[in-house]
């Protein structure tokens, strides 16, 4: 059996001419067209054998595996035909593309399934800013689709994320390409930038990487206890039926909570008291949405 060769691909290290080391790029494209992303396939715990087989069975092509949660676990294998057989070659990842693994891999949670980049303490002046108190600050209130101002808001958190440098893993490749994990091939699974805020009881607004827009594309926001409504459909539950929210210790969110359910066309009932804890039962009647206020 042929013993498996090193290769390296675009541009992972220096070459002497005289080493006459192939170099291998990953994709070859017309100007025109943008090239595919490329996938990590995993192969956990196998041995260099099992993950030559696994090459193998890929086919002709680059294929990049990587075999657990953790950094600098890529690795690059070359399928290529020689005579009548399918030989691999063993190599690392193009520079670009390590990099992105290293950034991204740590951010998987195997416990909850979520792909998330925690970025906290984010202070984003408001398209509609001077304001005061928590208008002063961009939250998930602004970016909801209930609020007339919404896709100036996201905007902003679009611009800010596609230039933040931690996010810089991103703009690695010059061709645009991202690394596409195997568990996030059916959809379920997309990396998430989770911004938070450092005022108390805002809660987070989250981001997703579009690999089709090559854009951060708005998902979802809470504040400091329940979802940031985006519909009337919002304030009940997912059957229709009643819906509670409770604010227990923040007052300033329950003001809020009011403008959107009036931003709906909820018919609100009662008037929250501040600084006490309390909860909005919501249900339909008569064709209705109400809202009503119940202190605690």
């Amino acid at each position: 059996m042929m013993k498996p060769l090193l290769w390296l691909s675009l541009g992972l290290a220096a070459i002497p001419a005289q080493a006459e080391v192939p170099v291998y790029d990953a994709v070859v494209v017309a100007a025109s067209e943008r090239p595919e992303d490329p996938i990590a396939w995993s192969c956990f715990y196998c041995t260099e054998d099992e993950i030559d087989a696994m090459a193998l069975r890929m086919g002709e092509g680059v294929h990049f595996i990587y075999t657990g949660f953790n950094e600098r676990l890529l690795r690059a294998y070359k399928v290529e035909r020689e005579g009548d057989n399918l030989v691999v070659h063993r190599g690392y990842p193009a520079a670009w593309l390590a990099e992105q693994f290293d950034e991204m891999i740590l951010r998987f949670n195997r416990t909850s399934g979520e792909f998330v980049y925690e970025w906290r303490f984010v202070s984003l002046i408001p398209p509609d800013w001077p304001g005061t108190g928590t208008d002063a600050t961009m939250w998930g209130h602004h970016v909801s689709s209930l609020h007339p101002i919404h896709l100036d808001a996201r905007a902003v958190a679009q611009r800010v994320l596609n230039n933040a440098s931690i996010f810089s893993h991103f703009r690695a490749d010059p061709y645009g390409r991202v690394i596409v994990f195997d568990f996030q091939l059916n959809g379920s699974t997309p990396f998430i930038a989770r911004l938070g805020t450092a005022k108390t009881g805002y809660g987070t607004m989250d981001f997703y990487f579009d690999h089709e827009t090559r854009n951060w594309e708005y998902l979802q926001s809470k504040d400091y206890h329940n979802p940031i409504q985006e519909s009337p459909e919002d304030f009940l539950a997912a059957d229709g039926g009643p819906r509670s929210f409770h604010y227990r210790s923040y007052y300033d969110a329950q003001p809020h909570f009011m403008q959107r359910a009036k931003w709906a066309g909820i018919k609100m009932h009662g008037e929250p008291i501040r600084n006490r804890p309390m909860r909005f039962d919501c249900s339909r009647m008569d064709g209705d949405t109400h809202c009503f206020v119940i202190h605690l």
